[in-house]
């Protein structure tokens, strides 16, 4: 465990915070990113035993200071950061679908309502939810917990989700251990948050039991967002014994519409002018309008159309483009 000549100088060039402040940092730069003691490590270019001694708190029981593997590994961090909760990518469009998202996801806070938000891909479920999330996280209020639904995730990985967004230890603990602290948790929370799963369509029975038993146990409200097929999968025949007590939980079931023509062209106007709305014309317009209807075939027994904000997104960066190769 002897550090090298250029840990030492690096320590002393920069010293690191205190153990504590490294040490929990640590912890959740591996939670958050699924990497493994013997990976960062690696990247370290310390041992596997000697990382995973530090990590459990432990150095200093056979070294006399931690300061170089602290340097190490914070300098590790600081050089690849991860990506900021507080900074969502891209623009927010104020459409009535975000405004809507944006009120049961208020309430869903404020009195841990349920909430059901579906719709085709490009009605901005996520994309607003993200935003709403990382306002809070600026705001310093933190009152949503966000995971993300997994094809095939088991109860107990989804538990870990939520644990780990919560802010909770997860160990090696079985899953009553980690439902019961998860629980814990929330409920000593000056204000309790509300869980958002997104891709909640990929959620097996037994996931959406954990969900509801949180809900019940501690009130915390729940914004399941999803595809299309989202109510379906709770209405199918084989679920809907296993889901009583759910749909009779349901404070909202939102089918999101897509963008309506008129915000197509507010949008295209704000985003294509100089400072001002740009003056465009109707047959651009109209074009754009169709260029952005996207069929959605899977909404009912006949196809249904929408306009998809991914695609007016899309289409705007490639209209600017061109405009600025013309110039």
């Amino acid at each position: 465990m002897t550090a090298s000549l250029k840990d030492a100088a690096r320590a002393a060039a920069s010293p690191p915070p205190p153990f504590r402040k490294v040490h929990d940092a640590a912890r959740d730069y591996l939670e958050r990113t699924d990497m493994a003691a013997s990976e960062l490590a690696d990247r370290i270019g310390y041992g596997i035993s000697t990382t995973r001694t530090w990590l459990q708190g432990n150095y200093k029981k056979v070294a006399a200071s931690d300061v170089c593997i602290r340097a190490a590994i914070w300098e590790f961090m600081e050089r690849h950061p991860l990506e900021s909760r507080d900074q969502p990518k891209g623009r927010l469009f104020e459409t009535e679908n975000v405004r809507h998202i944006s009120r049961v996801f208020r309430r869903a806070i404020e009195h841990g309502e349920i909430v059901l938000l579906y719709g085709p891909p490009g009605t901005q479920k996520t994309f607003a939810l993200e935003h709403l999330i990382c306002a809070q996280h600026r705001e310093k209020e933190q009152l949503a917990v966000y995971v993300y639904g997994s094809a095939g995730m088991t109860a107990l990985a989804l538990l870990k989700r939520i644990g780990r967004a919560a802010g909770v230890r997860i160990g090696r603990w079985d899953r009553e251990s980690i439902l019961r602290n998860v629980i814990d948790a929330l409920v000593r929370r000056d204000a309790m948050p509300a869980i958002v799963a997104d891709e909640a369509q990929h959620l097996s029975v037994e996931c959406l039991e954990i969900l509801r038993e949180i809900h019940d146990r501690c009130g915390c409200g729940l914004v399941l967002a999803g595809s299309h097929n989202l109510l379906q999968l709770f209405m199918r025949p084989d679920r809907r014994p296993h889901l009583e007590q759910w749909l009779s939980r349901i404070d909202h079931r939102d089918q999101l519409p897509g963008l309506q023509e008129d915000e197509v062209r507010e949008i295209a106007a704000r985003e294509l002018g100089n400072g001002q709305p740009a003056k465009l014309s109707d047959k651009f317009l109209n074009t754009l309008i169709e260029e952005c209807r996207v069929e959605d075939i899977f909404a009912s027994s006949e196809a249904r159309s929408y306009l998809s904000v991914r695609r007016l997104v899309k289409l705007l960066a490639q209209y600017k483009a061109k405009k600025e190769a013309a110039a």
